[in-house]
């Protein structure tokens, strides 16, 4: 099993309140997080950081969850990255979407803490 206390998890998400929540899930977990707000955030982030796991909010400003994936994935030093996908506008088809788009997983909000960090230990145990 992994250890998750190594993980550094990049949090992309453009609401405060949801930013908040999956950043006290990783932290009761001793996660460490560092958070972005908008893609293009991200991406400058990513310059000087990879990091080992990214969670990526669907329906941000500008560019969305979807284009900040395929730019990580264009991107040699981060097209290895594991990336979860969570968005507050949840269908069945989305999700199927968002698996088939490269997401290694798809979570809608509210998240539940407990099978959001069992899934991302799932994911990354598989790396």
């Amino acid at each position: 099993m992994s250890d998750i206390s190594s993980w550094k998890v990049l949090v992309v998400e453009d609401e405060q309140d949801s930013m908040e929540v999956v950043k006290d899930i990783l932290g009761h977990y001793n996660i460490e997080s560092h958070d972005a707000y908008t893609a293009e955030e991200a991406l400058e982030l990513m310059r000087d950081f990879i990091p080992t796991l990214a969670i990526l909010d669907l329906a941000l400003p500008e560019m969305d969850g979807w284009g900040l994936l395929r730019a990580m994935r264009d991107n040699p030093d981060t097209a290895h990255v594991p990336t979860v996908a969570i968005t507050a506008y949840h269908s069945a088809n989305v999700a199927q979407e968002a698996i088939l788009a490269g997401f290694d997983a798809y979570f809608p909000k509210p998240i539940e803490a407990t099978s959001f960090v069992r899934e991302l230990e799932r994911i990354m145990d598989e790396r």
